[in-house]
């Protein structure tokens, strides 16, 4: 494990499962989750949690070893979660989409004890060398250990005690292990530390009114830090988790109304949905208060939409797994339709305790506000490095402790933050740089255009040259027509030469488009796949 040095790095006594038996101690009758799955209140909660942390430490789980997770959103989650952090385990939270060769490189990587997997993925985990705990469905009820040598969560921690071990990681001790996305190359361990996490769960939740009567719709996957974080921030603050297991626009719509939600993380693409379902105009959300959401920025007309169907206070939120999901925010002021809106398409300013900066992506050298460059990030939310992996950790921070994100934006004179892209979906057509974000914002506005995407695609003559590939909002325009559009309104270079009609954009769990799939089929047999 490589670290890198920080000086904003204070360990303390401080641990995220205290964070959770301070709720338990305001009202252990109070419900903690709710919605799909079973219901725990927060002292079924603290009980449940203590037995998975004695069955890891008779199964020989020591103080640091990693524990694997693979599962739809289920309180087993949590159960195994909190029990791990009561065990001074590292849960190492995996994603339920990937392939089963996936699953097992990660947690040979991690080099993981154990792992506690949803019935649905079990089966192709008999190659990872290490004990399966299967959470069976309901109806289930095979003997403990069953024929392949696998063991039955319920009778796992059945069996264990319920009193509370207490071996609480603290200070720079690890809590979690997050695999980044992979939307490039090899996934990486991205370390969480217990001081980093009890920060975020702390700084980011003051932006928000989340309390004791917070009822949180989580449609995010946990193993996601957007997720698990938002997910978390409620637990902390003693509210009430509303667990979706197979989020759709529908059973979303059925949640928020059905158990009166307070607060939810979304991303723009499902807003879009719901504000154009029928059944939503005339659903009840009287008692939502507040949406952050992320992933993309928001347009005028979806916020316009969004305001009218919800009556809600709308944030937009920026961060990355390095940063625990916490770098910046848009608040409500700046999503007023009356008040003055050229900050829409930011992601808002730096909260409180983080700082930014832009660097040359080359050099490094950090830029004046209002230059395009690298977005660097420092401050108590940021990882200290990646599991395993010196040399990334090495190329990922700069000498004074900024985190280098990858990500491409402007800074400007008021510290909101605007975000263009990835610097690998940069596009360079002869000689010239494009970012996809600003094009995909001009064509967004078109009034056939229902969702948008723009790539680099191989050309004979400027070695890249941008196509929009579009989702269409009723019958598909004339491509020449988006391309007009698009050059009354940007430098001609920066304009898609071709559009591409397609019925939806693949993204991940965070609601990210994946380029590189859109990328794939245009770059094949190429041995570049820049131009």
């Amino acid at each position: 494990m490589t670290e890198r040095p920080s000086p904003a790095r204070r360990p303390s006594t401080a641990s995220v499962a205290q964070l959770v038996r301070d709720a338990v101690v305001a009202d252990p009758s109070a419900p903690a989750i709710i919605g799909d799955g079973r219901p725990l209140s927060f002292g079924e909660l603290d009980e449940a949690s203590n037995r998975v942390a004695n069955a890891l430490i008779a199964g020989g789980i020591r103080r640091g070893d990693r524990l694997g997770f693979v599962d739809r959103n289920s309180t087993e989650y949590w159960e195994t979660f909190i029990g791990a952090l009561k065990a001074g385990a590292v849960l190492v939270p995996l994603n339920f989409r990937l392939s089963a060769a996936e699953l097992e490189w990660s947690l040979d990587d991690a080099g993981a004890t154990m792992i506690v997997a949803g019935a649905a993925f079990a089966n192709g985990l008999g190659g990872c060398g290490i004990p399966v705990v299967v959470i069976d469905a309901p109806e289930a009820e095979p003997p403990a250990r069953r024929a392949d040598g696998t063991l039955r969560y319920a009778d796992w921690v059945g069996e264990a005690a319920s009193t509370d071990p207490g071996r609480d990681a603290t200070g720079d001790e690890l809590t979690e292990l997050i695999y980044s996305s992979g939307t490039t190359g090899r996934p990486k361990g991205v370390l969480v530390g217990a001081d980093q996490l009890v920060w975020a769960v702390g700084a980011f939740g003051n932006c928000f009114d989340v309390d004791r009567l917070s009822r949180s719709l989580v449609p995010v996957p946990y193993y996601h830090v957007a997720g698990g974080g938002w997910a978390l921030i409620t637990l902390s603050r003693g509210g009430c988790i509303v667990q979706a297991r197979e989020p759709t626009a529908a059973s979303m719509l059925r949640q928020l109304v059905d158990h009166q939600v307070t607060h939810t993380a979304m991303v723009p693409a499902v807003m879009q949905v719901l504000t154009q379902s029928p059944e939503s105009v005339h659903a009840d959300f009287s008692a939502l208060r507040q949406i952050v959401y992320g992933g993309s920025p928001i347009s005028e007309p979806l916020l316009r939409a969004s305001q009218s169907l919800f009556g809600a206070d709308l944030f937009q939120s920026y961060g990355l797994s390095e940063t625990m999901g916490v770098t910046t925010v848009l608040g409500p002021e700046q999503h007023r339709l009356d008040g003055d809106l050229r900050h829409l398409r930011s992601a808002g300013k730096a909260i409180s305790g983080i700082e930014l900066a832009i660097l040359d992506a080359v050099t490094g050298a950090r830029l004046p506000a209002g230059s395009a460059g690298e977005i660097a990030v420092r401050g108590p939310s940021v990882t200290a490095g990646y599991w395993n992996d010196g040399a990334a950790t090495a190329a990922a921070f700069t000498p004074d402790g900024f985190f280098r994100t990858g990500d491409m934006g402007v800074l400007d004179a008021e510290g909101f933050l605007s975000v263009h892209d990835r610097i690998k979906d940069m596009i360079i057509t002869g000689g010239e740089n494009v970012y996809p974000a600003e094009v995909e914002s001009v064509i967004a506005a078109h009034a056939s255009v229902l969702d948008v995407a723009v790539i680099g695609v191989p050309s004979d003559r400027w070695g890249e040259t941008p196509i929009a590939v579009v989702v269409v909002r009723g019958s598909a325009p004339d491509p020449a027509d988006i391309i007009a559009w698009s050059r009354e309104r940007l430098a001609h270079y920066k304009c898609p030469t071709a559009v591409v009609f397609v019925d939806e954009l693949p993204r991940n769990p965070s609601g990210k488009i994946l380029k590189r799939e859109l990328r794939a089929p245009f770059w094949s047999g190429q041995q570049r796949q820049v131009g």
